[in-house]
């Protein structure tokens, strides 16, 4: 792809509006993506690393990937239903079909998975969380309803 189609998609995908790809759908309840998920937060975005470069080096896909844009999502636990986070986890987001884009100064139901190590797994990647399905139960904490509150607590530590 020239530089100039990169740019183009770069600027479209960073100016499009932060939704939940419609990829990766569980289809599943509550409590199945509770029994999945290694931890259940509600969490508030804090910080955003965003990674990007059509022509990476090695050092970049070492730390971040093949090149495609890419974010480190910094996330303050506030409350915990299921495992045993620390006050803050990562969260490293791929933009593609399956991602699930948060906004700044949200807070947010998420139901995490750590990303297991693999050969060749970006180091940004390394500690970091992954949210199980991008149009699955995690959803900005405004969406969240009493009967999923319900579940989370009488499922929850």
């Amino acid at each position: 792809m020239s530089r100039l189609t990169m740019l183009i998609f770069a600027v479209a995908m960073l100016t499009a509006p932060a939704t939940h790809a419609h990829a990766l759908c569980s289809g599943g309840t509550v409590a199945q993506e509770f029994r999945e998920a290694t931890i259940v937060v509600r969490a508030r975005l804090v910080s955003q690393m965003d990674a990007w470069d059509d022509e990476p080096s090695s050092e970049f896909e070492a730390r971040w990937g093949d090149g495609g844009l890419v974010s480190l999502y910094g996330l303050k636990v506030l409350q915990v239903f299921k495992g045993a986070p620390g006050p803050r986890v990562n969260v490293y987001m791929p933009h593609d079909s399956g991602a699930f884009y948060l906004d700044p100064d949200k807070d947010y139901l998420l139901f995490l998975n750590r990303i297991p190590p693999y050969r060749g797994r970006p180091g940004a990647a390394e500690g970091a969380f992954t949210v199980n399905y991008a149009c699955g139960q995690s959803k900005p904490w405004a969406e969240v309803d009493r009967s999923t509150l319900e579940q989370l607590r009488r499922s929850g530590p």
